[in-house]
């Protein structure tokens, strides 16, 4: 079983956050003795004898809705979500546009990992229910869950905007800005959260943000309080490692990598980066072991596919190395590091037109990153590749 990133561990607090107090809602019953009992027993969490109680109260009167959401609602609450949603379109079936009715499957959808039909569902809520601010930060995280985080982004705003206040609003749209590389916005709105929600998961989201803005030494010690609280969550110690690498500490950054792969030798970011490393200090037949693994785990990633390159110009294989580069400068034009090697593979190959314009290439993209973010001053910056 795949294990969770720190970041995927995150966002199921904030689903918690979103759904905690969130059972479906019960809807009113006309009270006949099996609706009654029905009733009773699901206020005394007794699931079973409601389940039956419900079948009964269903059976006397197959068209009354508000049995039916209620059958729904237990089955959804003994885990069984595919009757609790079979349920709820029979409901529906008899009253399309019932807010409750749409939204408890929404619920059910989201519990069982269907998002899209979820976010469906919350949106005929919102339909009737247009003011509805929890429907619409089920429908923005089920968005975020679709990885459509512009569309997430704003319903996540409206939201935020409705209750500033409320620490699920800003984690989640703090969480979207993350995957939409406006670390400077996510920073505050992950902070708010963290003041009320103290866990690993919510330090090493803020690390992964201040990453982003290259801050490595608030980052690492975002990082280091996760591990106090959790020391066993997956993947930390390759982001410790990864923000020593920001710092300039290859040699605790190797340590940090080193653990990572006692635990788990499918660690992406450590093969990757011990690969980076082990280039760097020349040893060339480590570097090329890692890098292999990390190709191997992530095939074709630009980041892996730029550190071989650059092996391959170290050992003077220059033809390799373009045509490495200019692979992954098809696919990614804007990727940077790549257009540095490649210009570099022109000039040492005698073809200094093509050269100069790689540099112009490499001018005109670090005009529009400065404009876009300017980078902070109170780390000691050094180059760091992000990790798709």
């Amino acid at each position: 079983m795949k294990k969770a990133s720190a970041l995927e561990g995150a966002m199921l607090i904030a689903l918690v956050f979103l759904i905690r107090g969130m059972r479906p809602a019960p809807a009113a019953q006309e009270k006949g003795d099996a609706c009654r009992n029905a009733d009773l027993a699901l206020s005394q969490s007794k699931l079973r004898d409601a389940l039956s109680l419900f079948q009964t109260c269903h059976k006397q009167d197959p068209s009354r809705v508000e049995a039916l959401s209620s059958l729904g609602i237990v089955y959804a609450r003994l885990g069984e979500f595919d009757e609790a949603i079979a349920a709820y379109r029979q409901g529906l079936a008899l009253d399309p546009w019932n807010p409750q009715l749409n939204m408890n499957m929404g619920l059910a959808y989201l519990k069982s990992g269907r998002y899209e039909e979820a976010a469906r569902s919350f949106s005929r809520t919102l339909l009737v229910e247009s003011d509805n601010s929890r429907v619409e930060e089920l429908r923005a995280f089920c968005h975020y869950q679709l990885e459509q985080y512009e569309l997430a982004a704003t319903e996540a705003q409206r939201v935020y905007k409705a209750a500033p206040q409320e620490e699920s609003a800003a984690f989640l749209l703090g969480s979207i800005y993350l995957k939409l590389h406006f670390y400077d916005k996510a920073i505050p709105l992950i902070d708010q959260a963290l003041r009320k929600a103290d866990s690993a998961q919510t330090h090493a989201l803020l690390g992964e943000a201040y990453m982003g803005i290259r801050a490595f030494r608030k980052a690492l010690q975002e990082f280091t309080r996760a591990q106090e609280l959790q020391p066993d969550m997956p993947g930390l110690n390759s982001r410790i490692g990864a923000a020593l690498v920001g710092l300039g500490d290859p040699e605790r950054a190797t340590a940090e990598f080193d653990k990572e792969l006692v635990r788990d030798p499918n660690n992406f970011e450590a093969n990757y980066y011990l690969g980076r490393l082990k280039r760097e200090s020349n040893d060339y037949e480590a570097a090329t072991k890692y890098l292999e693994k990390a190709l191997q785990l992530r095939p074709g990633d630009p980041s892996t596919v730029r550190e071989y390159s650059a092996l391959a110009i170290q050992s003077r294989d220059y033809a390799t190395a373009e045509s490495m580069l200019r692979r992954v400068v098809e696919k990614y034009p804007n990727y940077f590091d790549a257009h540095v090697l490649l210009a570099e593979v022109y000039f040492k190959t005698h073809r200094p037109e093509e050269a100069e314009r790689e540099k112009a290439i490499m001018e005109g993209l670090r005009k529009r990153e400065h404009a876009r973010s300017p980078r902070p001053s109170d780390d000691t910056l050094r180059p760091i590749l992000d990790i798709p």
